[in-house]
């Protein structure tokens, strides 16, 4: 089986997320693709279904435990690799069909060779957290006295969203990945992210970590599907401003620097004023290696 190893939201090898790309996974079962994502044992692997074509792409994602709905540094891995294949056109627009639904993507190239993917990405609800923040917290290594009380702790799907106020305090959180796992287990969700507005650039609205136990990853270095429900957050709560007459605004969030392979995730978020309707993501890849893999 022929396998791409692709680093999303970076364009240095070794920076960035790790994505396994399987451009031919027609006729693949789930257990075939299942054993791939292990033998590759980056965070996700992503396995081109059908397409490119008139209908877009159609994808599936896999950690090396688990089936996901959506991924989005796989995705950004994956339409760098079919743009520099020459398998679609560096610029344009095209279609998604995931475990999440069907997303708009638009390519648009750039300076430097191969494209930015904008994707979209799903809408999640808005939740009270189901379980003791102290107790999340103590379980990837922090307190609650590191939170940023202006902004809501809040459940956004699968994922526990916590503000926090310094950097170097998420930079600090060790995380206990199985004691995790098995406190968010019962309320369906499978992982933490952190964030903080004390940003490494000053063109940054955030820094995160994103712990995700639940599907086998300890910690997520760049996180695209999380990034994109942090560019509403923020823009839910006045610190990304949309015009009050409706508009679009864009910000860069970082993630991956304190385990030494930084990304940047770039954000856009669409609607009014405190009423955010849509986001998209924004990402640029490189290609590590090429191989055969044995399965």
């Amino acid at each position: 089986m022929q396998v791409s190893i692709v680093d999303a939201f970076t364009r240095t090898p070794g920076a960035g997320n790790r994505a396994g790309v399987v451009l031919d996974a027609a006729g693949l079962g789930v257990d075939a693709m299942q054993r791939i994502a292990a033998a590759v044992g980056a965070s996700e692997t992503a396995f081109v279904l059908t397409g490119p074509g008139a209908e877009g792409v159609k994808l599936r994602y896999f950690t090396p435990t688990d089936e996901i709905e959506f991924c989005g540094h796989a995705t950004v891995a994956t339409f760098h690799l079919l743009t520099e294949r020459a398998l679609l056109p560096r610029s344009g627009t095209t279609r998604l069909e995931c475990g999440a639904g069907v997303l708009d993507v638009e390519l648009e190239a750039t300076e430097v060779s191969g494209s930015r993917a904008w994707i979209q990405t799903p809408k999640r609800p808005w939740a009270e957290s189901p379980v003791s923040l102290a107790q999340a917290l103590a379980l990837v290594g922090g307190t609650v006295d590191m939170v940023d009380t202006s902004l809501p702790v809040l459940r956004n799907g699968h994922r526990l969203m916590v503000p926090m106020r310094r950097r170097e305090d998420v930079w600090a959180l060790a995380p206990r990945s199985g004691p995790l796992a098995e406190l968010l287990r019962p309320h369906g969700m499978t992982g933490v992210y952190v964030f903080t507005r004390d940003t490494r650039e000053a063109g940054s609205v955030a820094h995160s970590r994103y712990f995700a136990p639940g599907v086998g990853i300890a910690e997520d270095p760049v996180t695209g599907a999380a990034g994109g429900p942090l560019g509403m957050y923020l823009a839910m709560h006045g610190v990304l401003e949309l015009p009050a007459a409706g508009g679009t605004v864009r910000a860069r969030i970082e993630q991956g620097d304190a385990i030494g392979k930084p990304g940047r995730i770039e954000v856009e978020v669409t609607g009014r004023a405190g009423q955010p309707e849509q986001v998209r993501i924004g990402g640029v890849a490189v290609t590590v290696l090429e191989g055969s893999l044995r399965i």
